[in-house]
């Protein structure tokens, strides 16, 4: 398990889990689709990071990438 922060640019894994108590960093996340057993893809890393989940593409400042933990998938 990986954060999001250390992925490289077109990795693609799994969401294992979301590492932060604010209520307000998991609503956001959640609205964009970003939880725990959804497939993302790290698009870019700068400026922003840009995710792909599910249908939605959105950019993340470094300090939520870093609450965002994946599984890798195999092979990539």
């Amino acid at each position: 398990m990986i954060a999001l922060a250390t992925m490289k640019t077109g990795q693609i894994g799994t969401v294992a889990s979301l590492e932060t108590k604010d209520d307000a960093i998991l609503r956001k996340l959640m609205a964009m689709g970003v939880m725990p057993g959804v497939s993302i893809t790290l698009e870019q890393r700068f400026p922003a990071y840009i995710i792909t989940a599910g249908r939605t593409r959105a950019a993340l400042d470094k300090e939520t990438a870093q609450i965002i933990y994946v599984q890798n998938r195999a092979g990539h």
